[in-house]
């Protein structure tokens, strides 16, 4: 439709302007961006052997000083509209960036891969997803609440983890939920599970690296609690879901 081509360019516009602010700030700072055949080798590696791929990204993002931040959210943001699990890059990005960068480098990553997996199976492969969703009918019977409760009912589901992030993101994308209210139910109810791995990742550092202020038994106390808080939210809201329904 023409929303969708509409969103499609914001999204590529977004994009370019965001490689170029990338580079604009790197070049003030003194620093160079990577060949086109280092990038091209990268890109390589990556689809050869993914799971090393990402290693290979934590292990390194650490020695690359300002460009490591940007590299880690490229590298997440790939292996999101790729579907390959991203937890142990959420987990490490509290590793190396801390809860709070590491937060927002992992939101925003997702945001980005959420919205052009949404896009992408709203046109390209609009026809397959339909067609695979056929065959599960919890889908379609979301399909009708999500026309009604759009913001209300993603925000729910971002939340409670009945399906995995980087495949619905397609499958939504075939649901009559607008844009908009994709995106931001996805941002917001995905903010929660974030929070608590990054926080895990800090957690693993202060513990390895004895940088903690404080014993290891109050960081698992926290972790603890939030789990436990975490555990709770997404049963009500399996519970909401299930009367949305």
């Amino acid at each position: 439709t023409d929303d969708d081509n509409f969103l499609g360019k914001i999204i590529g516009f977004t994009g370019f302007g965001f490689f170029i602010a990338v580079a604009i700030i790197f070049n003030s700072l003194g620093l160079s961006l990577p060949e086109t055949n280092e990038i091209l080798g990268d890109v390589q590696r990556f689809f050869a052997d993914p799971t090393s791929a990402l290693e290979a990204v934590v292990n390194s993002v650490e020695s690359m000083g300002p460009m490591g931040f940007f590299y880690f959210g490229a590298a997440y943001t790939i292996a999101e509209i790729l579907a390959i699990p991203a937890i142990p890059l959420t987990a490490s990005a509290g590793y190396l960036f801390g809860v709070r960068d590491g937060t927002i480098v992992v939101l925003f990553s997702a945001s980005i891969a959420a919205a052009v997996s949404f896009l992408i199976g709203r046109t390209f492969l609009r026809d397959y997803v339909e067609e695979a969703i056929e065959n599960y009918p919890r889908f379609k019977r979301l399909d009708r609440a999500i026309g009604e409760e759009g913001f209300k009912l993603m925000l729910l589901l971002r939340i409670s983890p009945i399906f995995p992030f980087a495949l619905s993101n397609y499958v939504y994308g075939a649901t009559r939920i607008g844009f908009w209210p994709f995106f931001f139910g996805t941002m917001i109810g995905f903010s929660p599970g974030t929070i608590a791995y990054v926080y895990t990742g800090e957690i693993g550092k202060s513990l390895t690296m004895d940088v903690g202020s404080e014993p290891w038994y109050v960081y698992a106390a926290i972790l603890a609690l939030f789990t436990g808080f975490l555990k709770v939210v997404a049963d009500v809201a399996t519970g909401m879901i299930d009367k949305m329904e």
